[in-house]
C-alpha cells in the first residue's frame, strides 16, 4: 500500500466518523424511526460525504475545475446546514440561550405539536423548568420520557425539576435513571456530579 491510498483512507475515515456523529447525536430518532427527520439532519454528512466522495474526481486536475468544485461544496454544505435543523429549533434554541424561557417554551410547544417528538418535549420541559413552571415542566418531560423511555435527557431536566422543588428521592430516582439511557456524555457528567452531591445529603 503505497502514500497514494493515504488520501482514500482518510476519506473513508472521515466518512465513518461523520456518520457515527449523526447516529450518536440523533439515536432517539433512530429509536422511534422518525426516518425523515434523520434524513433531515444527515444532510450536511451527506454533502461532506458526497464531497469525499468526489475528492479523487477532482486531484489533480488544473485550472479552475478545483476553485469551483470547492465553492460548490462550500454553498452546499451551508445551506444543508440551514436546512438540516428546523428553523422553529433554531430560534427556539436561542431564545433559551438568551434566557428568553416564555419565548422559548412557547416554540418548543409548538414543535412538539407539530412534531411529537421526545426532544421537543423534553426541551419544552427544560425550558418551562427554566421558567419556573415547575409542574408544567415535570409533565413536558414525563412526555418526552413516555415517548421514548431510553431518551435519558428527559429524566436528567425531571431530575433537576423536583431537585429544585425539594423532591429528593424522586430526583436521584430520575437521575439513576438518566444515567442508565442514552444520554449525552456532557450531561452525563452533570447527572453523576449531582447524584453524588444529593446522595451525600
Amino acid at each position: 500500500m503505497g502514500t497514494a491510498a493515504i488520501p482514500l483512507i482518510l476519506t473513508v475515515l472521515l466518512i465513518v466518523v461523520a456518520w457515527r456523529v449523526v447516529f450518536g447525536f440523533n439515536k432517539d430518532l433512530v429509536r422511534v424511526g422518525a426516518w425523515g427527520e434523520l434524513a433531515r439532519r444527515s444532510l450536511p454528512f451527506a454533502a461532506i460525504t458526497l464531497m469525499a466522495a468526489s475528492l479523487p474526481l477532482v486531484q489533480g486536475r488544473g485550472g479552475s475545475v478545483p476553485v469551483i468544485w470547492a465553492i460548490a461544496f462550500g454553498v452546499f454544505l451551508i445551506l444543508s446546514r440551514f436546512v438540516s435543523e428546523p428553523a422553529g429549533e433554531r430560534r427556539a434554541s436561542r431564545a433559551f440561550r438568551k434566557g428568553d424561557y416564555e419565548g422559548a417554551a412557547a416554540l418548543y410547544r409548538k414543535l412538539a405539536e407539530e412534531r411529537p417528538l421526545a426532544r421537543h418535549w423534553a426541551f419544552l420541559g427544560a425550558a418551562l423548568g427554566a421558567g419556573g413552571h415547575s409542574e408544567e415542566a415535570l409533565e413536558a418531560s414525563s412526555k418526552a420520557a413516555e415517548l421514548d423511555p431510553q431518551y435519558g435527557l428527559a429524566y436528567y431536566n425531571r431530575a433537576l425539576i423536583l431537585r429544585n422543588s425539594g423532591r429528593r428521592s424522586r430526583a436521584i430516582k430520575d437521575l439513576k435513571r438518566a444515567l442508565e439511557a442514552d444520554l449525552p456524555s456532557r450531561f452525563k457528567k452533570a447527572a453523576r456530579g449531582t447524584l453524588q452531591e444529593m446522595q451525600k445529603k
